[in-house]
Parts: structure tokens; sequence; C-alpha cells
């Protein structure tokens, strides 16, 4: 379960997407106006679920990269005290 917590923030920003599209998509049905089916969501919403999720992404990437950067540190200033 903690697991599965840690990794919500990158789920967030599809899940809203998802729901915003939703939203359009029923507003879409009731509307007068001839469009094809799925326009008004994909140029809408769908690029924004995509946009938001790499963002999220991309934070969650870097607080990796800092995590194995203290780690390489740790560990380089283990090997020095073991060498000497």
């Amino acid at each position: 379960m903690k697991t599965s917590l840690k990794y919500l923030p990158l789920w967030i920003p599809f899940v809203y997407s998802m729901a915003m599209s939703g939203i359009a998509l029923h507003g879409w049905s009731r509307s007068t106006i001839p469009l094809p089916a799925g326009i008004p969501v994909f140029v809408a919403f769908l690029p924004m679920a995509f946009f938001f999720s790499a963002i999220q992404s991309q934070i969650h990437l870097s607080g990796l990269e800092k995590r194995i950067a203290t780690l390489e540190k740790q560990s380089v200033s283990v090997t020095d005290k073991i060498s000497n």
C-alpha cells in the first residue's frame, strides 16, 4: 500500500485530464454543433494529460537522480575510509 501511494502523484494529472475529457464528451453529446466524434476531447484535454504526466514524471525522475547522486557520494566516502 505504501508503494502504491508513493506513485500516486504520477497518476493525478492523468486522472484529472480523464475527468475533464469526460465532462467535454458529455457536453459535446448534448451540443447541437456537428463535430466529428472525440474532437473536443482530443483538442482540449488529451494533450494536456500527456503534458501534465510528463511534468510529474520529470519531477519524480529528478528526485530519483538526486537520491542516486547522494548514494554515490556516500559510497565514495566509505571506500575512501576503507582504503586509508
